[in-house]
């Protein structure tokens, strides 16, 4: 349950750094630098927690 939480958790961060990126500048403008260092973070969490879920339903499948 707590994963689920924190997968959610990972999208509701990814929307508001989203809503922070200023799409007049460039990708690599200053301006954007913090939103696009929290978009990346949170999409790894959220890939890294994605992953483990996945493993765990291999994993019970394997023992059955």
């Amino acid at each position: 349950m707590i994963k689920y939480i924190a997968l959610i958790l990972c999208f509701v961060l990814m929307g508001i750094n989203i809503f922070y990126f200023d799409f007049d500048f460039g990708i690599l403008s200053n301006e954007n630098r913090i939103s696009l260092i929290g978009l990346l973070a949170t999409s790894c969490a959220a890939l890294l927690i994605i992953i483990f879920l996945f493993s765990e339903r291999v994993d019970k499948i394997n023992k059955d």
